[in-house]
């Protein structure tokens, strides 16, 4: 019987993961979001696209992908906001303002990532299971939104919540 739940539960979990797999937005976070109340679009890459208010009129634009990867039996997808892009590799400077604010966070990490133009945007992803309860997710994106949001204002020096939207 035991064996029978476990590949059952397998399964379920395969299934769920190729919800995204197939080229559409995720089902399961469209149905969180709807119940959480959070407004969303879809990117072009049918991943989710939240914009966040935040204090001093501030905005924060949140992703959360459609695609997860699985390790064992756990399904994990990923968060992530954009704190801006460098027009040049970020000096070291910078780079250990990143690292330095990764050492201080227990949940997510600062990611440098080379764009098409010869740019690097800088973003903070969060890695969790996609099995995540409804007011999990949501604080999750308020953290990721956040933590961007102060960054930015770090490395950018900006008043305004504004950034190049990122190719997602």
């Amino acid at each position: 019987m035991t064996g029978k739940i476990l590949s059952l539960s397998a399964a379920l979990i395969l299934a769920g993961a190729s919800l995204a797999a197939d080229g559409n937005a995720d089902a399961r976070v469209a149905k969180q979001l709807d119940r959480l109340g959070i407004e969303y679009t879809t990117t072009d890459s049918n991943n989710f696209s939240i914009d966040r208010d935040l204090d001093g009129g501030r905005k924060q634009t949140v992703y959360i992908m459609s695609k997860t990867e699985t390790y064992g039996g756990l399904e994990i997808r990923e968060v992530w906001s954009n704190a801006g892009n460098f027009a040049a590799v970020p000096t070291a400077d910078q780079m250990k303002q990143l690292l330095d604010d990764n050492a201080t966070e227990k949940i997510g990490a600062w990611s440098i990532e080379a764009a098409d133009d010869d740019s690097y945007l800088a973003y903070f992803s969060i890695k969790i299971p996609s099995y995540l309860r409804d007011k999990d997710l949501a604080d999750v994106i308020d953290f990721a939104a956040s933590v961007a949001d102060e960054m930015k204002k770090k490395l950018f020096d900006t008043d305004t919540g504004d950034s190049p939207p990122p190719a997602d």
